[in-house]
């Protein structure tokens, strides 16, 4: 089993591919293999800051899980269907090759993006809130991101302590409990969880 905590300060800034905003990379990771720094991954976890309306860069064969952390919120249009309105916290999942256009409701907003290979892995994500403890199945991948103060991760006879604002990433874990407001992710290879991604947020 592999352990790490990223504090925010070591996210990695970068343009959106079509230039219409800016992500701080969190962490991305080969399934099978140490976390990814040849620029290739079968997931990827970033923090996005939407400043004006406008379409998102397009990920084929990718499917994304969108959850705004902040701001007034922004309406989603997806493909042809209608728009949908996401208030913080609430969390919409999409195929990266759709069509997606963003309209912010009232100014700027923080959105944490969770992309996956599908033809490589699946995910199943969700939200605990504060004082609430969910107990999340052993994964390849976990990921767990402190939203409202301090988040308490429990693993076997050992527990670990992640900040506000920062991420643990467990490779390979074992079953743990979640104490704390927290955003957090399964991901398994597709030769391991066959069912489609999830999100119970």
């Amino acid at each position: 089993m592999t352990m790490r905590i990223v504090l925010p300060e070591a996210f990695q800034a970068m343009p959106w591919r079509n230039g219409g905003g800016t992500t701080w990379e969190i962490a991305r990771g080969r399934l099978g293999t140490e976390w990814a720094t040849d620029g290739a991954w079968d997931w990827r976890l970033s923090l996005a800051e939407i400043a004006s309306d406008g379409p998102f860069s397009v990920f084929p064969n990718i499917d994304r899980l969108l959850t705004v952390l902040s701001g007034e919120g922004l309406a989603l249009s997806l493909g042809d269907a209608p728009a949908r309105i996401l208030r913080p916290l609430d969390a919409i999942a999409f195929p990266g090759e759709v069509s997606a256009v963003c309209r912010l409701l009232a100014g700027p907003t923080r959105d944490l993006n969770l992309m996956v290979d599908r033809r490589l892995a699946r995910y199943a994500a969700g939200l605990t809130r504060p004082g609430e403890m969910a107990r999340l199945a052993p994964a390849r991948v976990g990921l767990v991101v402190a939203l409202d103060g301090p988040v308490e991760i429990g693993m076997g006879d050992a527990s670990l302590l992640v900040p506000e604002g920062a991420v643990a990433m467990v490779e390979a874990g074992e079953e743990s409990m979640v104490l704390g407001r927290a955003f957090w992710a399964r991901i398994e290879a597709i030769s391991e969880e066959q069912d489609g991604p999830e999100c119970a947020a």
